[in-house]
């Protein structure tokens, strides 16, 4: 649960984030990203582990968002409630900030 100073806090960043652009269509910041959606950073890092795990074992033109989606299915509870914009967001964040490998997939979304 946020108390009144941590929305805030939260506030704050995602106002100027969306100053700098930060959208779903364009998410900036993972951290904010998971913030949003209300992804625990043990989950963000398992999300790092299986996308990861599924580059490695798909060969690029077998990627698709439903692999991505299946491993958030497998990591947090609600996911299957995300609609493939916020899969893809998570994909396009993942990439920017921490999945240079990712990138060339992200970019095809």
């Amino acid at each position: 649960m946020i108390d009144d100073t941590q929305q805030l806090y939260l506030d704050s960043l995602s106002e100027i984030a969306e100053a700098l652009g930060h959208s779903f269509d364009n998410p900036i910041s993972i951290s904010l990203l998971c913030l949003t959606l209300g992804i625990t950073n043990e989950e963000k890092g398992k999300i790092y582990v299986a996308f990861n795990q599924v580059l490695r074992l798909n060969e690029f033109d077998k990627l698709s968002v439903q692999l991505f989606r299946n491993e958030l299915e497998n990591i947090i509870s609600n996911a299957r409630e995300f609609n493939d914009i916020v899969v893809i967001a998570l994909i396009k964040a993942f990439a920017r900030n921490l999945i240079a490998e990712l990138v060339p997939f992200a970019r095809s979304l």
